[in-house]
């Protein structure tokens, strides 16, 4: 009778017996059957019968823990969260998931859910064992983070049931994650007003007057501009370079006549992430490729400023090197928390706070339609550029009237 094939990855009777060829060595075999499906024998050495069969062992063992090893119920979520991660890297480098988001949820994982439940097996993963484990969560983690640890949780898990080391994914059983949406908050006419007189002003006031001038130092005053008149986020209008503008205008069809509308391309997006650092990328998603009319104000402020270069940045940073560089929007996001609180502002205005201005401007006008709105804050489906200047025309030059409007009533 045949014998039966080994399960892939693992090994038959392993046995010992001094070399026949070699005096005073030990030679331990057994047969493996690697996840090609072919069974090899594997053989190891050592001077005495314990140190040939732990060399051995430990090949084996390096043989079975192979990438190409299926999950099995006894595995930990650990071994399945660094498949998970070598699948997530894959997916960065093929394009098909933002590296920003491959970062957060990397961080996610070995700060938060690795530390206490890395080492579970698999089949240890219960229903009841994590609802306990993102209660436990809730006094030292928002609901955003729970949130994200969640989903990093259910991804490798959904790796598992794939493997067929899970039946099911049990955080399909969980109760959501109530909370971390906050009502959107959108700066008054008044508040607009006193914030940007206030980065402009020189107090008597020794300390906040220098927080004034460090907030002028950091581009702040033309950057909130920039991002009240146009709604982009704060890597995108990072990221704007002189080439991305045309501050003369594109011509644009209005009855019999022609009007030059002053645009600004959204082609990038500033980010920070491990390996790369700070650098400019494509655009957070594929909508956010899009173009913006440029209200009056705003083209003025541009024209005030001196460019640098047509692939410099329009509000640079100072490189170490003594050239021009990126500004991080890391450090913008604190400067501008930094300014908000010097000028008194006790709610926490944030970058966010100028996107959402933008968008309740264009809303609370009642001149925009829905689609037009989404197309300027970058919220729609756009292919290229061509689809907005020709097969779609969504330029919407009323969005800039609509904010030369709100400006001059602020």
């Amino acid at each position: 009778m045949a014998r039966p094939p080994l399960d892939m990855g693992t090994h038959g009777a392993i046995s010992v017996k001094i070399h026949p060829r070699r005096a005073g060595v030990y030679l331990a075999h057994t047969r493996f059957r690697d996840f090609d499906g072919v069974t090899r024998q594997i053989k190891r050495v050592g001077p005495t019968k314990t140190a040939a069969m732990t060399a051995l062992q430990d090949d084996l063992q390096n043989r079975m823990g192979s990438p190409a090893q299926p999950l099995r119920p006894t595995d930990t979520v650990e071994r399945a969260a660094l498949m998970w991660l070598a699948k997530l890297d894959a997916q960065v480098a093929e394009g098909t998931r933002a590296a920003t988001t491959a970062d957060t949820y990397r961080q996610r994982l070995h700060s938060v859910v690795l530390p206490a439940m890395g080492q579970w097996r698999l089949r240890e993963v219960t229903v009841g064992r994590l609802d306990a484990f993102f209660a436990s969560l809730a006094p030292a983690h928002g609901a955003q983070s729970r949130k994200t640890a969640r989903t990093v949780v259910s991804q490798i898990l959904r790796l598992a049931v794939k493997h067929e080391a899970l039946r099911d994914n049990p955080v399909r059983h969980l109760d959501p994650i109530e909370g971390g949406s906050k009502p959107a908050r959108a700066l008054t006419a008044q508040e607009r007003r006193n914030f940007l007189a206030w980065m402009a002003g020189e107090s008597q006031d020794r300390e906040e007057a220098r927080a004034q001038a460090s907030a002028r130092r950091r581009d702040l005053p033309d950057i909130v501009t920039f991002m009240l008149g146009t709604g982009v986020r704060i890597g995108e209008a990072l990221a704007i370079r002189p080439c991305d503008l045309d501050l003369e205008g594109v011509p644009v069809a209005e009855g019999d006549k022609l009007r030059a509308v002053p645009i600004v391309a959204i082609t990038g997006n500033i980010v920070r992430h491990r390996g790369k650092g700070l650098h400019r990328h494509s655009g957070k998603t594929a909508s956010s490729l899009r173009i913006v009319p440029l209200p009056q104000f705003v083209v003025e402020m541009l024209k005030r400023r001196t460019f640098f270069g047509a692939e410099t940045p329009v509000f640079p940073a100072a490189g170490r090197d003594g050239g021009l560089n990126w500004k991080d929007p890391n450090n913008m996001s604190t400067y501008i928390r930094d300014a908000r609180q010097a000028a008194g502002m006790e709610w926490p205005v944030t970058s966010h706070t100028f996107r959402k201005t933008a968008a309740t401007i264009w809303h609370d006008s009642g001149v925009l339609t829905d689609r037009q709105k989404a197309d300027l804050t970058g919220h729609a489906k756009i292919s290229t550029l061509t689809d907005i200047y020709v097969a779609r025309g969504e330029l919407h030059p009323a969005g800039a009237a609509v904010m030369d409007a709100a400006w001059l009533d602020r």
